[in-house]
């Protein structure tokens, strides 16, 4: 029974010995024999305010011990960042003035000392913030009114012919073509058009001289008054085949193309403000922008996906969708 409350006792130590010796280093290493010192406050507080060292100095001697203070240790006076006031008025001659005392330097001292850092190189809130697009700032405060004046009269001085010469009088262009209807899209989205006809990003030449004869506001005027304006009526479906109806509503999976009405809304009524109505634009229209978009003479659309998506049909897919959006050919009056 002795022999084996031992063993127990000796596992126990065994047990216990590891940990006991990892504390005991522990212990010492923090302790400072063994290494880097404990952290004290009081070793913290006289590193970070090395400033005040100078205003502890002992006060400068007197006039009379002027050699005295000559005679002190190089480094003494190297301490110093000038001589002391009293020296210079004991060698002033009779019947002068002293000149007035140095400014004593603990003042800038301070000073330099709470000086902020230099920043460190690297990352930043504001890297992470989204950029915004400069057309954005277009339709801040952009009066429709002042755009329906700009549509119907356009600025001859700038060579910006009027609006409405193209695409209709209430934005729908009455004889079909390769003008688009405006009324029904967004106001994003045409400030986004215009914006890229301006710079250049979307190329065509009629749209780059217009937009780039108009100011930043009256791109924003002109985009505010054309989004207030309803589409034309719907008649999506009526033409094109079921071919084009899978295509919209379905796609096609084993050719990466998803449906149309994932991005433009079901029957091409939009969806958001930069992915816009297809629904009533004519055919010529869509067939010309899909040919852009496939020969890439069109390329501001976002991350190149209308390139892509367009190469992927055929001539005849790319013309039953023309006819599936555009509907009836519009009415001669």
């Amino acid at each position: 029974m002795i022999e084996h409350r031992k063993g127990i006792t000796i596992a126990v130590l065994l047990i216990m010995a590891p940990p006991a010796v990892t504390l005991i280093a522990t212990a010492h290493q923090m302790i400072g024999t063994g290494g880097d010192g404990l952290i004290r406050a009081a070793a913290v507080t006289a590193a970070a305010t090395p400033a005040t060292a100078p205003a502890q100095a002992p006060a400068a001697p007197a006039a009379g011990s002027a050699p005295a203070s000559a005679s002190a240790p190089a480094s003494a006076s190297a301490s110093a960042s000038a001589p002391a006031p009293e020296s210079a008025s004991a060698s002033a001659p009779a019947g002068t003035s002293a000149p007035a005392p140095a400014t004593s330097p603990a003042p800038a001292r301070a000073t330099a000392a709470l000086k902020p850092p230099t920043p460190v190189p690297g990352r930043s809130a504001l890297d992470f913030s989204a950029s915004r697009p400069a057309w954005e700032g277009f339709l801040r405060g952009a009066d429709p009114e002042a755009g329906k004046q700009l549509a119907a009269n356009g600025k001859p001085g700038a060579g910006v012919q009027a609006c409405i010469a193209c695409h209709g009088p209430a934005g729908i262009t009455p004889t079909g073509g390769i003008f688009p209807n405006l009324a029904g899209l967004s106001s994003e989205y045409l400030a986004k058009q215009l914006a890229d006809f301006r710079s250049g990003t979307r190329v065509q030449p009629l749209m780059n001289t217009i937009a780039r004869g108009l100011t930043e506001q009256e791109i924003g005027q002109v985009a505010a008054y054309y989004g207030t304006l309803a589409g034309p009526p719907m008649h999506v479906g009526e033409f094109g085949g079921e071919a084009a109806r899978k295509l919209d509503v379905q796609g096609d999976g084993s050719r990466a193309l998803p449906a149309c009405a994932n991005c433009h809304g079901l029957r091409g009524l939009g969806e958001g403000p930069l992915l816009p109505r297809l629904a009533g634009q004519s055919k010529e229209y869509f067939t010309d922008q899909m040919n852009a978009f496939r020969n890439g003479s069109r390329q501001n659309d976002d991350v190149g996906v209308m390139r892509a998506f367009s190469q992927r049909l055929t001539d005849s897919e790319i013309e039953a969708l023309a006819l599936y959006y555009a509907g009836p050919p519009p009415q001669p009056k």
